[in-house]
């Protein structure tokens, strides 16, 4: 081979070829850099655990949670039941406290509202009357828990009046915890749990009124007939289980030409049950 033959051959071999990109170098052209960081917000790489609430969702947070705020008796804020128990508390205590004639003062105001409410009732104005109970008990300062007691428990006849059951029943549980021995508040409240089939409450609440007052008409009356009730009602729960098992039994077996029926439950002297297998005949 001649020395320019040798010449033209280093000199092909030793050409620069086309250009290659290596991605995994640090010296990338300005093209290929991730996206900007420089903003305020989250970019899609964060993880949502990174993820930080701005100054603004936790103002709104708090808004939420005032706006949830529910009295004693789980009233929300904003509703016609509302009580704003913090500003009864702060009638009493801090700074802003009102004095015994001040406190006195609101009793009354209380009083007559409850007497108002009275009268509605009497006149079948059921809901206009559970407005006055309500008024009563926005202005009745806390310490006065009697007064508070019977207007809650009236507050819960409105409520059982107007077939709000749930709410007739709060109201009379929070009459029976500001006064124990309250007995019409007892009496409404194991009526309502007797209405809507809440038996064993109802048996306790008139136990209760025994143990307060032994010769109630009422409560020993229910007391006497309850149990059997209470009775009753479990037999046919557990008859109504049992059915709904076999069903589902049944569904299952079905399939591979058997049914409960070739299963024989015998109980024993434990109470519990033996399971025997019975072949088709």
């Amino acid at each position: 081979m001649s020395k320019s033959d040798i010449e033209k051959v280093v000199a092909e071999a030793t050409d620069a070829g086309p250009t290659v990109i290596d991605y995994d170098s640090d010296e990338q052209s300005d093209e290929y850099e991730d996206a900007s960081e420089e903003h305020d917000g989250h970019h899609d790489m964060t993880k949502p655990s990174d993820w930080k609430p701005r100054d603004n969702d936790s103002e709104n947070t708090e808004d939420n949670a005032e706006d949830e705020a529910s009295d004693s008796t789980g009233s929300t804020k904003g509703s016609p039941d509302y009580i704003d128990e913090e500003l009864l508390r702060s009638w009493e205590v801090g700074d802003k406290a009102l004095g015994d004639p001040e406190l006195e003062q609101k009793r009354l105001e209380a009083a007559q509202y409850k007497l108002e409410g009275n009268a509605l009732y009497l006149e079948e104005k059921t809901r206009e009357a559970l407005d006055k109970y309500t008024a009563g008990l926005r202005v009745c300062p806390l310490k006065f828990t009697s007064d508070r007691a019977v207007m809650y428990a009236n507050r819960g006849q409105m409520k059982r009046v107007l077939g709000l059951n749930d709410h007739a029943i709060k109201n009379c549980t929070k009459a029976v915890e500001l006064n124990p021995q309250y007995l019409k508040a007892l009496l409404r409240r194991a009526e309502i749990y007797e209405e809507t089939d809440k038996l064993d409450e109802a048996l306790k609440d008139y136990q209760t009124v025994l143990s307060i007052d032994p010769r109630h008409v009422t409560a020993n009356k229910a007391v006497r007939s309850l149990p059997a009730k209470i009775e009753e009602r479990n037999e046919k729960m557990k008859a109504e289980m049992m059915e709904n098992l076999k069903k589902l039994g049944n569904m299952c077996l079905n399939p591979f030409g058997l049914s409960t029926d070739n299963f024989k439950m015998e109980q024993n002297e434990t109470g519990s049950y033996n399971i025997q297998f019975q072949q088709n005949k």
